[in-house]
């Protein structure tokens, strides 16, 4: 995976790309339907995991492709029906419920390693962005203490840290809370899925 964090940290600002695969178990539009509206931050976030899980989909019939024929399933009313139709359809591709759970499994493993790469890009990007501009704003405010004709324009430059630090504060923060509910939502619907393969598949 190619820079990982900063593409990650990069989805705060103006990365938009947006791809197809295994959306969300609700918010999976049906294919003639248009796309739900999203904040722009969220919307980044689904084409992040869209692009990450179908990079990472592991050849041959598995989750992944089940997880998809169930999206496009949704006009059959009874959910055992669509899950049974689904698996149906793939069993006769080599598919079998053990593999079915197993790469099910292996997909919330890599949504688990991304959020831990994720976690640790914004805690460098605190770092660098936040915590070394609230340094540099409190050594001019020592300036200003002791050289009292600069202080005008020094109290000018705390000004502008103190502005670049609250916005990369509310977009680190906004960003990772983005985050953080996609991916709970994607493990979440793993997770349910996993439950109810266990129920309607026998």
């Amino acid at each position: 995976m190619i820079s990982i964090g900063k593409k990650i940290i990069s989805a705060f600002l103006e990365v938009d790309e947006q791809e197809e695969p295994l959306a969300p178990r609700e918010n999976r539009a049906q294919p003639d339907d248009p796309i739900q509206p999203k904040d722009r931050a969220g919307d980044r976030f689904t084409g992040h995991f869209d692009k990450l899980l179908s990079d990472a989909n592991i050849p041959g019939p598995d989750y992944y492709e089940f997880a998809r024929m169930i999206a496009v399933m949704q006009a059959i009313p009874d959910e055992a029906a669509r899950y049974n139709a689904a698996f149906a359809g793939l069993q006769v591709q080599g598919l079998d419920k053990q593999r079915l759970l197993d790469t099910a499994t292996e997909y919330l493993r890599i949504l688990s390693t991304d959020a831990g790469q994720f976690q640790a890009t914004v805690d460098a990007a605190f770092k660098e962005k936040v915590n070394g501009k609230e340094a540099e704003a409190e050594q001019k405010a020592a300036r200003i203490r002791s050289l009292s004709q600069e202080i005008a324009q020094l109290q000018q430059q705390i000004g502008s840290l103190q502005e670049e630090t609250r916005v990369s504060k509310d977009k680190l923060s906004a960003g990772s809370i983005a985050y953080s509910t996609e991916s709970k939502r994607r493990q979440e619907d793993i997770r349910r899925d996993i439950e109810k393969i266990n129920q309607y598949i026998h």
